[in-house]
């Protein structure tokens, strides 16, 4: 990968870790489902995002940016 495409990488990560912070403002249940997964009312297991990909850091930084006092604007990033 060159380093544009780490760049649009980063960039879209850090587009997702406010997009979650928006919706943990929104409905923190909603942003807990997504990254944690849940059950449905059928009992069926939805897969979130840490599940479907752990290695990602997402919930860290989601974390980290909450606690700097990001609150997801457009181009917030501390």
């Amino acid at each position: 990968m060159n380093a544009e495409g780490k760049g649009e990488d980063e960039h879209r990560h850090r587009c997702l870790v406010r997009w979650v912070i928006k919706a943990r403002i929104q409905d923190r249940d909603a942003a807990v489902r997504f990254l944690e997964g849940y059950r449905d009312v059928t009992g069926k297991t939805i897969k979130g995002w840490n599940q479907i990909h752990p290695k990602s850091n997402l919930d860290r930084d989601v974390r980290d940016q909450w606690n700097k006092g990001n609150r997801g604007n457009d181009g917030e990033w501390k």
